[in-house]
């Protein structure tokens, strides 16, 4: 049986704009005077940072005026009505299930915690996986990775994923890392040089892979 990987947000569906649209609304709606005052990037910047895990000191006290306001609740309400399936996302999925493959989410976490579940449980996603995997960073995510590897030692991997810079950190000769094309990523020219690396434009390449591996099980 092949266990297929997916990363979510930037593989499955299209957040950057959802994300875009949530923090200005989510402003707007509990803080309404800042859009229309020099204000309004300092706002807009500090949610983007605590949003992404990336905040400065700089910003501490703006956040505690979002989160007293209201702010920070009102995007995570709002984010999961703006997020877009990429084309043919579920049907790969759902294929893929039916052909008697285990297909498993393994993505990164919000901030927020539980919020990529809760994002999942809200887009209908949640269900559409045989299981939910989140991690919070690099060895988190190494951790996790070798838990499965241990559940199953024979099988091999898919890894689907936009952010090709965390398959740097996997050697594992039965899994086969494939690089979904997002215009936000940078490729990592070293992954180019791996036999178990390839770098796709279309999720609904994946069915082709599929299709493809028995000649990449058969490898020694």
């Amino acid at each position: 049986m092949t266990v297929y990987l997916f990363d979510f947000d930037g593989t499955l569906v299209d957040s950057t704009g959802a994300v875009e649209k949530a923090l200005r609304i989510a402003i707007e709606k509990t803080i309404p005077a800042v859009i229309e005052s020099d204000l309004y990037e300092d706002y807009y910047k500090a949610l983007f940072l605590f949003i992404k895990g990336k905040l400065t000191y700089q910003y501490l006290g703006v956040i505690h005026e979002l989160v007293a306001q209201g702010t920070i609740h009102e995007y995570y309400k709002l984010m999961p009505r703006y997020i877009k399936d990429f084309p043919f996302a579920r049907e790969v999925v759902r294929e893929l299930r039916m052909r008697g493959r285990k297909v498993i989410s393994f993505s990164g976490e919000h901030t927020y915690p539980g919020g990529k579940v809760i994002f999942m449980k809200k887009t209908g996603w949640y269900d559409e996986f045989d299981e939910v995997i989140t991690f919070k960073g690099t060895r988190d995510m190494l951790k996790k990775f070798e838990t499965l590897r241990e559940l199953y030692p024979e099988e091999p991997f898919v890894w689907v994923d936009d952010s090709p810079s965390r398959f740097t950190y996997v050697l594992d000769d039965n899994t086969l890392f494939v690089q979904k094309f997002s215009p936000y990523k940078s490729d990592v020219a070293l992954l180019f040089d791996r036999e178990n690396f390839i770098k796709i434009k279309s999720i609904r390449e994946v069915l082709n892979i599929d299709d493809g591996l028995a000649g990449f099980e058969d490898k020694p």
